[in-house]
């Protein structure tokens, strides 16, 4: 009963994977790569994990597991870092504007 529980997540997670990989192709949605990334991290995680539950003798599904779960990890710390530099350089470019409208300027007199 246990298999066929297990075997019926697996379809279902891949059918999912599947339709979404098709909606990105279909649709072109390059902006959103590191969605892409996320999910065939977190996705190909669970999938591989189910895959280790159903053939407890081998560790190969694990290791894949790990490593893109590792994957879809770094792929977001590096959106955050991205995401979080962003206003500090928008910041940082306003004040130097400012700081150049300050400045007198010659002009007709």
């Amino acid at each position: 009963m246990t298999d066929a529980m297990l075997m019926v997540v697996f379809a279902v997670l891949l059918l999912n994977y599947i339709v979404v990989l098709l909606v990105f192709a279909r649709r072109r949605l390059t902006a959103n790569w590191l969605l892409v990334i996320l999910l065939t991290g977190t996705t190909g995680a669970a999938l591989a994990a189910v895959l280790a539950a159903l053939d407890p003798g081998s560790d190969r599904h694990l290791d894949v597991a790990l490593v893109l779960t590792g994957t879809a990890a770094v792929a977001a710390a590096v959106r955050a870092g991205i995401g979080s530099s962003a206003p500090a350089a928008a910041t940082a470019a306003a004040s130097a504007k400012q700081s150049q409208g300050d400045s007198p300027q010659a002009g007709p007199a």
